[in-house]
């Protein structure tokens, strides 16, 4: 019962309010049985229902995730220094994290200056072996969860430039661990190129990736110095701020808070 409470309440992706049918659908679950757990959820407040039988996250949920721990989450550690990175280097900056075999946005700041094509957008998903913050978020991962998936997750070619072979794949996972940046050049979009680097936690391992993209007529070895720079400073703050910090418990307040706001 619990598990589809979670996928009801996963089905609101910050994209406004959702019919029965809608929450269904995303929810993978039948419609009865999902109007059923809605209809709960709205009697204790963590779902609302609006004039049009639409239901949105409940601000009783947003209390309770608000509550769930004192420390600040990542997002907010992480945000003052990527508005600092954002001001340097005029580009699209995004912060992610890994979830199953996806990369997961979680905050991003758009610049009108770049010139680069940007898909990322918090709440996005993009295949983990795809990108260039994929590329970090595996590459400093445990042995056993990079294993893993460079042997399970999909690979799937966006361009002629996306590396699909998984021997290649894992040499270039490889490399990035040494030289501890990665650089996706036209691998989402012809045009751009991605560059991410690892935020680190107290077991070295990466708790989440800073990446930004280019146009990929321009040199990724401008924006490096800063790009690093900022990522060790925010994993001295996610350190010494929320030593426990769960990157899990973060996404889920910052799910919520969105949903909330663009109810």
């Amino acid at each position: 019962m619990i598990e589809r409470v979670v996928r009801v309440l996963a089905a609101f992706g910050g994209d406004g309010p959702l019919t029965a049918s809608e929450i269904a659908r995303r929810s993978d679950l039948p419609v009865p049985t999902a109007h059923r757990i809605v209809t709960d959820l709205v009697s204790v407040g963590l779902l609302e229902r609006d004039e049009h039988r639409r239901f949105r996250v409940g601000v009783r949920l947003w209390e309770l995730a608000a509550r769930s721990a004192s420390a600040l989450t990542l997002r907010e550690i992480a945000l003052p220094y990527l508005e600092d990175l954002h001001a340097v280097v005029k580009e699209h900056i995004q912060l992610s994290i890994l979830e199953g075999n996806d990369v997961l946005t979680v905050e991003k700041l758009t610049s009108r200056q770049s010139k680069s094509t940007n898909v990322a957008r918090p709440g996005i998903r993009l295949p983990v072996l795809a990108c260039a913050s994929g590329l970090v978020l595996v590459a400093f991962a445990d042995p056993e969860t990079r294993g893993k998936i460079l042997e399970t997750a999909s690979v799937t070619r966006f361009t002629e430039a996306t590396i699909v072979d998984r021997a290649e794949l894992r040499d270039v996972v490889a490399d990035v661990r040494q030289s501890g940046f990665a650089v996706a050049r036209g691998w989402i979009h012809p045009a751009t190129t991605g560059i991410a680097v690892p935020i680190l936690g107290f077991d070295g391992n990466a708790v989440a990736a800073l990446s930004m993209t280019n146009s990929i007529d321009k040199s990724e070895e401008m924006a490096l110095p800063a790009l690093r720079t900022t990522s060790r400073a925010i994993s001295r703050a996610v350190r010494m701020g929320n030593p426990g910090a769960d990157p899990g418990l973060s996404l889920l307040k910052h799910r919520i808070r969105r949903a909330t706001e663009n109810s």
